[in-house]
């Protein structure tokens, strides 16, 4: 199975940011100084969020990848994770958003927590202080959704007890 982000949503991504962009311009030219401030921020937050989305959006390839041997989702950055390294699955929804997430329970997780980014690592002992797995997967931009992508991992590793 392998997800990646639909056309749709890659267009859609697209647009907002362009017309955000153009807001934060327009914005820049109003004679109050605080809107020009405030316009100023939009533009730089603005720039930056779409170049971590774009980023997301425009990666070649699939996403995330799950077949037989394990799951490979490239946001992660530790490679394929086998299913024999994967002791359990859960899945939880977020405070605000209210969006479903796949928390992967592995047996040895510093081993695969090593490979992890810098700011990646520097979270981990966060979300297990607070209950979670380091290692979580997001399908809010995804395709399939969450729910075919979480019954088809639970076709290979158990779901966790809570």
């Amino acid at each position: 199975m392998e997800c990646k982000p639909s056309e749709f949503q890659r267009a859609l991504f697209f647009s907002l940011m362009l017309v955000w962009f153009i807001a934060m311009i327009f914005g820049i030219s109003e004679p109050p100084i605080v809107v020009r401030i405030v316009a100023s921020l939009g533009i730089v937050l603005g720039v930056t969020t779409a170049w971590f989305g774009l980023k997301q959006i425009f990666r070649k390839g699939p996403t995330l990848i799950i077949n037989e041997s394990g799951i490979y989702d490239k946001r992660l950055g530790v490679g394929q994770i086998p299913w024999t390294a994967i002791s359990s699955v859960s899945a939880f929804k977020t405070p605000l958003s209210n969006k479903p997430l796949i928390e992967l329970w592995l047996s040895d997780e510093s081993t695969y927590v090593s490979r992890m980014s810098r700011r990646q690592r520097m979270a981990a002992p966060i979300l297990k202080a607070n209950g979670h797995s380091p290692f979580v997967i997001s399908m809010t931009i995804l395709t399939p959704g969450f729910r075919s992508v979480y019954e088809y991992i639970l076709r290979f590793v158990p779901a966790r007890e809570p």
